[in-house]
């Protein structure tokens, strides 16, 4: 059992659930490592990850950190089913996409933007929506960079999924549920022909049953 530390609804963690269920391996989601229930912002936290961030993984006796090691990892402990390409060029522009999925378009996305539904900076502790139209072009750019590369392509990276597209398709997701005046996809946006063929793959809905 793949123990995964970390909040259910954050794009990173569902990162590391989307590239286990991709293993096929058996994953549980909670504020536990080896058993051991490590409150959030602890000190028994903060001594695993120096910035008392999350997702960190516990398996085999193994305690590891930040999102991108974690799922390499994981690929690599099970390497049925890879989910890295193999030639040279190959795998270094996937390693671009992945880097590019976990900086700017996290940034822009997540941390910019929809952070604010999460810990909220309005009056009365609602979310800033003036702070987050200030910084809606930027994740439109965000959003448009991900159509871009997607509209030739089934998947971000070619025509299977890899953990390019395991780090975007939580970011995909939380867009498309944007509405109104904060809407970041349109209705003829690629990403949502890419996400009716992720979420088609075994396992992938459970993932995301929670919005």
């Amino acid at each position: 059992m793949i123990e995964i530390y970390g909040m259910s609804h954050s794009n990173l963690v569902r990162s590391v659930a989307l590239t286990s269920t991709m293993k096929q391996q058996p994953y549980q989601i909670g504020w536990t490592l080896n058993g051991e229930e490590i409150p959030f912002r602890s000190e028994a936290h903060a001594n695993i990850h120096p910035y008392s961030k999350f997702p960190i993984i516990h398996h085999e006796g193994l305690t590891l950190t930040e999102t991108l090691a974690i799922c390499r990892y994981l690929d690599t402990r099970f390497p049925e089913n890879p989910l890295q390409p193999e030639s040279i060029q190959a795998q270094a522009e996937h390693d671009a996409w992945c880097s590019r999925a976990i900086t700017q378009l996290d940034q822009a996305i997540i941390r910019q933007y929809l952070i604010e539904y999460v810990v909220p900076t309005g009056p009365e502790g609602q979310p800033n929506i003036e702070l987050m139209m200030n910084n809606k072009p930027t994740v439109l750019k965000a959003v448009s960079v991900i159509e871009d590369q997607i509209r030739n392509h089934d998947f971000v990276c070619g025509d299977r999924f890899m953990l390019a597209d395991a780090l975007i398709t939580p970011l995909a997701h939380y867009a498309t549920l944007q509405k109104g005046d904060l809407k970041l996809v349109e209705d003829d946006s690629p990403i949502l022909a890419y996400l009716d063929r992720v979420f088609a793959l075994p396992g992938v809905k459970e993932i995301f049953s929670g919005q």
